[in-house]
Order: C-alpha cells, then structure tokens, then sequence
C-alpha cells in the first residue's frame, strides 16, 4: 500500500514521491571559510550535475558554549582545539553567505542552508537565504529551536541521526502544531560509517509509513563504499540502490573540492567526479526501480508461448455442458485462457472435442 505524503519544495526543486529523487551535496564546511571556495564548491556540483548545493551558516556562540565543547569535543577536533574552534576557523561568514546565495542564483543551482540556531534560521531569512531549512542530527530534539523555525513556514528537512522514535515523535508534532511541511532525513551520525550493520536502511521506509512524510537519506557512507571483515567490499552504489528501494527521495552526501584536503569530512566526502558518478547511480537505480506492473513490449515475445490456454482432458461430445472435470492448461497461451476457465463451465459444446485439443470460443454456445 502506498503512503500518502506531501511534496515539500526547495525554490523550484521538488521532492516527493512522484518526483525523481534530489541529490543534495552538502558543502559543509569543506570552503574552510573562504568565499572563493563555496562558490567553487557550488559551481562544481552544478558541473557534475545536481540542481541543488547545501551549506551551514553557523554563529558559534548562539549555538555552542566553549567551555562545554572544550570538554566534549576535543578529543575528535583536536587539530583545531575542539568543535568550537574548528567552527570558528572555518565558517562562511554571514556577508559572504548572502553573496553566496546571489552567486547560485546567477548560475542556477539552489542554496539550501542548514541554520544551527535560531538566530541563524532568522538571518538566513534576512538574506534569502530561506527557500527551506535543513536542521541537524545534533538539533532535531531541540523543540524550542524547531518550533521557532516551524513558526517561519517554511519547507524543513529535518535530520533523524542520534536521536530516538519518541525524541522524532515530539518534534513531529511540534512542526505539524505550525502547519508547516516537513521532511525527514534517515541519518546515522557516523563520519563515516564503518559496518554494514550501522545503515539502519529500513528505517527509511519505517519512517516515512510512521510519519506519512517524505523521508530522504543523509549519509555519511564514503565513496569507496564499506568494506567487509573477510575482505570484501560493499559499494556505494549498492547501498544507494537499497536506499531507493526503501523509498528514499533524496539522498544528502558531503561534498568537497579535494578529497585530500586535512579538514574534518572531506576524506569521506564526493568530489566532482564521485558526485556526477552518485547522481548517474541514483537515475539508474530510479529507472530499475519504476512500480509499473504489466505485459511489457520486451516480455512479449515470451507472453505468447510461456501463457497457457484451455485444453480438453477427455474426448467432450457435442452438444453436452462443460464441468470443470473436462478442463485442464496446457502452454501456448494462444486460445481461451486458462484464468478464464469459469467463463466456460456450464456452457453447451458445439462439436466433438477430442482429447488434447485445444479449446475455442466458437466450440461453445
């Protein structure tokens, strides 16, 4: 049974279930700060095929305390101190965040912007910046956050790693208090995933028939796909196939200019080649995965001999009343068929049947 949802939009971009799947490249804070770089990083993406490019627009002290992140994060951003400090070197500033949006524009591909706090959700607006907000693993149990956000209207992508199904259940009633669309986001906060056994892929589907919404899937997988304990290798592609299969609509992944870049995400990050490559992988699964169900051009040839029809399983004389007993199918599919076999019993034969023979419409009365 197919689940009702709601489209949500981004600009011109559609997401829903009889749309083509999104895929967003997340540019992060792979610019490292530099203006220059997130216009690169956008028209890269562009290049490589996606209509859409996401940044983050932070303000570190409206969403962190230092003290709390010195504690908390320094053992995985030590490199720059802690998460603070890695915030702090490399965001995008707001001026340069509003001349970002006007560089997509004038090449046309879609900002889409993830807020990390109020504050930044209203500057975002200021700015245009606010076709739809994505918000965070780390803030989908923020509720006074998210009914803030919820109260702008809005589309959201809200982000599901990190957090439990009663946590989704608060902030799904909060954002549905506003009136406001919504999608969610299967994610596992990862960076990047190391077993096969951390996707959760089924969640996608659960998801989206617990909540009827669109559910997409933010994935931190790297482009070389996960490699097994015995040596072998799961790729991408395979993983994606199975994401769509569960229902995914739009698939998020980091995105960066240099994969070899010493920054936090860009060695589990697409570049251009690997994004173009990831987005051809969504279409062909797309394309495989269409739910038409019926006798197809290509089966055709199949159809004829492989159906099977009405034979007589003893000699019938003429003029008696077929009984289900006389009946029995044989291949090819090329007379009455077999699935219409009631249409006959009970009706009076006009000839002699014999035994094998294939049985048609003007035997009977």
């Amino acid at each position: 049974m197919k689940t009702e949802t709601k489209d949500i939009t981004i600009g011109k971009i559609t997401i829903g279930e009889e749309h083509p799947c999104v895929v967003i490249p997340e540019g992060c804070d792979n610019h490292r700060g530099n203006l220059d770089n997130a216009k690169a990083l956008a028209y890269s993406a562009k290049e490589a095929g996606a209509e859409i490019i996401k940044f983050q627009l932070h303000l570190p002290d409206e969403e962190m305390d230092r003290e709390g992140m010195r504690q908390t994060s320094s053992a995985m951003f030590s490199k720059w101190g802690d998460l603070y400090g890695f915030i702090e070197e490399n965001l995008l500033s707001v001026e340069n965040h509003a001349k970002l949006i006007e560089f997509c524009k004038n090449i046309g591909i879609q900002y889409f912007c993830t807020p990390f706090s109020v504050r930044a959700a209203e500057i975002l607006k200021e700015i245009g910046g606010d076709a739809a907000y994505k918000i965070g693993s780390g803030e989908t149990e923020d509720l006074p956050m998210i009914e803030e956000v919820a109260k702008q209207g809005r589309p959201m992508i809200i982000s599901t790693g990190m957090t439990r199904l009663d946590e989704i259940d608060a902030t799904v009633e909060v954002v549905k208090e506003q009136g406001t669309l919504f999608a969610l986001a299967h994610c596992i906060s990862a960076y990047p995933p190391k077993k096969l056994s951390d996707l959760h892929l089924g969640a996608i589907r659960m998801l989206r028939e617990r909540y009827g919404v669109v559910v997409g899937f933010s994935d931190h997988t790297m482009p070389e796909g996960i490699a097994k304990a015995n040596g072998t290798v799961v790729s991408e592609n395979e993983i994606i196939w199975s994401a769509l299969a569960h229902g995914a609509k739009f698939v998020e992944k980091h995105f960066t200019l240099d994969r070899e870049a010493q920054d936090a995400d860009s060695r589990f990050s697409h570049d251009k080649k690997t994004l173009k490559r990831l987005i051809e992988t969504v279409r062909n699964a797309e394309e495989a995965m269409d739910d038409t169900r019926d006798v197809f051009e290509t089966e055709k040839a199949v159809h004829l001999w492989a159906k099977r029809s009405l034979f007589a399983r003893m000699d019938i004389p003429e003029d008696v009343l077929v009984t289900r007993e006389m009946l029995k199918s044989k291949r090819p599919g090329t007379g009455i068929r077999s699935k219409n076999y009631k249409s006959i019993i009970g009706r009076l034969t006009r000839r002699e049947i014999k035994k094998d023979e294939m049985m048609r419409l003007e035997d009977f009365f």
